[in-house]
């Protein structure tokens, strides 16, 4: 059993990030050829292929229908008519305007008239339901349960693919999104029906609404609501940023543990009941109160896909306690995984499936068939079992590790579990039949969790948080480390399983050879960020934007970058300019990451601390590395202001150089060429995106590059890069390489030459596959001539 069990867990695993789906008739192939070997050749064996094959095609078949219902791309930023049934409420947002936020569910697709597109038939054809997260900038956004017809402007779901950074398009797709967007002129739409307000979603919607205007009175009422229906909503960044240094992020997510605290106490109450009432059968009552408590606990939660997988893992555990004599914990264990997996095929894309599933795998593989007399010892080693079990899944999703982690989730974990939750719900029971208790229940949890988050912040001051890089190398060394730990008291010489952890974690960062260098472009959309590395020193040019949500790229995408490579200091921050896609998200690293040196093309608003200007000529070497600021003003120093500010930086070893302009246009470009500097570089990063009010052809013909980057978004509005340019480029015989589509890239730059080392984006899942990034370098452009 528990063989065709892993088969099938494996091909769901293995489909969900496979680069490719098999066709429908590659899956119709290896469904009938397992049947007929499991028909004509009986055994293990073939009913292990069997469960393979099965999971591989529902998998398969699953990707084929979540591809189909993917916004074309072709299409991304076009306006369409639509029918909109609101399926959540409207969440206020304060940008530079408050706005609001909801998910809709979307049919009926078809092109506005002022929009055409030789792909709109083939929308009409496929104009079923789609699952869309939209905006909604105006005043009185509908209501829950509204149907419309509006409007809309839609894009495909696109994330930042760089390393370590959150992929915001990978997580629309498999929480279900078929697109973003928002309502274009919201006064002008129409108001059709509304559903009941006896749905489940409109009873919890009031239910949690009227539960929420009574916590307000409360201090934290924020993390109340957290735990009580996951409406994580209203936690600061900074408390987001305390959990994450402390490791205690789970504790605000309502997940398995939550789940199982619930469902324990359903069960000591359950067998309570039990005892006092005459002929009840104590066990059945316990699992069926139980399970009560827990599923309504899912229901508040709004039966989210963690909470989902939790209350599958639940029921599982039920059926197995009820039937401990005949199901081992490992067939529950696999039983509740392969369940997981076929209501969620893409569950093994999200961070909570792995880790909670690999929690409950290192306990049962630790601890199984061991007992402790003492409480206290055991919770010990449960937590000191689960923190060492999950490095190597924490080092694989990008997390950080805080020495501190262990002793905060020893105290955290029963404090929350065991009072604080249990005092939230009695408050709620008690809201209805008795208000001053309930209210002096939610009293003392409110008191608690004062004491709880101000533990959290002194802890979480101690040690710092430090990145583990995941490579494949340094994976398997830690992996190996914990198999080894975790084996049975009295293996002998198990200690030595400490050597693989400690090379994990000690270990010195990889950089660069003396007289060599690193470039690394960021995936930063439409912006620019790029980091230089030498042997000892780490020049950061550029940050990209923020947003008015309050979003930014220097927490996204730049930060988890630095940290991946384990750079905890800048020598140098340059920001080329004051635009918002250059220089927006400064203030957020600045905050985070000690600056050695600043150098400006020009004032940034937001920024009020000394600085150089970068338009002083200056030379200096680092590490065999020659640095060099260009001259853009000439003896007459004109005035530079915006794009023309732009710090033009060289970077140089041996005969090979890179070269970064920022946003410079033609006519600081003629200048460049007019002064006689020497422009030659290996490697250019395009001016202004690719915009066609750069590149111009006695500049490129100047530098006369081998490989050239444009920086830009996906689909982004300006039309970067410009199709005249990538010809202009293509003609001059560079090699294009797009952030868009390869996501952030790395290059080495050394005496011999530039080379490409490491490309973080391009097709890695199924659903990425086409466009761009399958192709090879002398590809890209002539594929961009009639792309862009």
């Amino acid at each position: 059993m528990l063989s065709w069990m892993t088969a099938a867990i494996i091909g769901f695993i293995g489909v969900a990030y496979a680069p490719v789906l098999p066709s429908y008739s590659v899956i119709a192939a290896l469904l009938t050829l397992s049947l007929l070997i499991r028909f004509y050749l009986p055994s293990g064996i073939s009913t292990v292929l069997l469960a393979f094959s099965v999971s591989v095609s529902v998998a398969s078949t699953y990707g084929h229908w979540r591809t189909g219902l993917l916004f074309p791309e072709t299409m991304t930023g076009g306006e369409f008519t639509a029918q909109v049934e609101v399926l959540t409420a409207p969440e206020a947002r304060q940008g530079f305007t408050q706005y609001y936020r909801f998910d809709a569910k979307v049919s009926n697709l078809t092109c506005a008239k002022t929009f055409q597109n030789k792909y709109c038939g083939l929308l009409r054809a496929h104009s079923g339901p789609r699952l869309v997260q939209l905006s909604w900038y105006s005043d009185q956004p509908p209501d829950l349960g509204d149907v419309i017809t509006a409007t809309l402007r839609l894009r495909r779901p696109h994330g930042y693919q760089s390393p370590d950074a959150f992929d915001y398009g990978r997580w629309m797709f498999v929480n279900g999104y078929s697109a973003s967007g928002y309502v274009r002129n919201p006064d002008t739409v129409s108001y059709n029906a509304k559903n009941s307000v006896l749905s489940f979603k409109h009873i919890r919607h009031y239910a949690i609404t009227s539960i929420g205007q009574r916590l307000e009175q409360y201090k934290h009422s924020n993390i109340m609501k957290a735990l009580l229906f996951a409406d994580r909503s209203g936690i600061s960044r900074e408390q987001w940023q305390m959990f994450s240094r402390t490791g205690t992020s789970h504790l605000m997510a309502i997940s398995g543990m939550h789940i199982g605290i619930v469902l324990a106490w359903g069960l000591v109450i359950g067998r309570f009941l039990g005892l006092l009432l005459p002929k009840q059968n104590s066990l059945l009552l316990g699992v069926g109160v139980g399970l009560a408590f827990s599923a309504g606990y899912a229901g508040l939660a709004g039966f989210s896909v963690p909470t989902q997988r939790a209350l599958i893992m639940a029921v599982v555990a039920l059926l197995g306690f009820s039937l401990r004599r005949s199901v081992s914990v490992w067939q529950g264990y696999l039983a509740a995984m392969l369940l997981v997996l076929l209501l969620d095929p893409l569950a093994p894309h999200r961070a909570g499936f792995s880790l909670s599933f690999g929690a409950v795998g290192i306990l049962l593989f630790a601890l199984q068939g061991r007992r402790h007399s003492n409480v206290f010892l055991a919770l010990i080693r449960s937590q000191w079992v689960v923190l060492l079990g999950l490095l190597p899944l924490l080092m694989m999703w990008g997390y950080g590790v805080n020495l501190v982690s262990f002793p905060v989730n020893l105290l955290a974990i029963p404090l929350l579990t065991v009072v604080i939750l249990p005092l939230l719900f009695l408050g709620l029971v008690l809201m209805a039949v008795a208000p001053s208790w309930s209210a002096a229940s939610w009293q003392a949890a409110d008191v608690l969790l004062d004491v709880f988050l101000k533990y959290l912040a002194m802890a979480s001051a101690l040690f710092p948080q430090f990145q583990v890089s995941a490579s494949p190398l340094l994976l398997f060394f830690a992996s190996l480390s914990v198999l080894i730990l975790l084996l049975p008291r009295g293996t002998p010489a198990k200690w030595l399983g400490a050597i693989p952890i400690l090379i994990v974690l000690f270990s010195p960062a990889v950089k660069p050879a003396k007289g060599s260098a690193w470039l690394t472009v960021f995936d930063v959309g439409q912006g620019l960020s790029v980091l230089i590395q030498t042997e000892s020193k780490a020049v950061l040019y550029d940050v990209g934007p923020n947003f008015s949500s309050g979003f930014n790229t220097a927490d996204a995408v730049v930060i988890p970058g630095l940290r991946h490579f384990n750079i905890r200091h800048l020598d140098m921050l340059v920001l080329s300019h004051a635009d918002t896609d250059h220089a927006g998200a400064a203030p957020a690293l600045l905050n985070a990451i000690p600056v050695g040196e600043l150098q400006l093309g020009e004032g940034v608003e937001s920024i009020n601390l000394a600085y150089s200007s970068c338009h002083t000529p200056r030379e200096w070497t680092w590490d065999g590395v020659a640095f060099q600021f260009l001259d853009v003003q000439g003896e007459e120093h004109i005035d530079l202001a915006g794009n023309n500010a732009s710090c033009v930086l060289k970077i140089t070893v041996g005969d090979e150089s890179l070269l970064l302009v920022g946003d410079i246009e033609a006519d600081i470009e003629r200048r460049l060429v007019a002064s006689q500097q020497d422009l030659r570089a290996t490697l250019l990063i395009a001016p202004h995106h690719g915009s066609n009010t750069s590149s111009s052809e006695e500049f490129i013909s100047a530098v006369s590059p081998e490989h050239v980057i444009f920086s830009a978004g996906r689909n982004n509005q300006y039309g970067h890069p410009a199709r005249v340019i990538v010809n202009r480029y293509a003609r001059a015989g560079s090699q294009c390489w797009s952030t868009a589509y390869q996501g952030s890239m790395r290059f080495e730059l050394n005496e011999m030459a530039v080379e490409l080392t490491d490309i973080w984006g391009g097709g890695r899942y199924y659903w990425q596959t086409g466009g761009l990034a399958t192709l090879n370098n002398g590809e890209i452009c002539s594929k961009s001539r009639s792309e862009h």
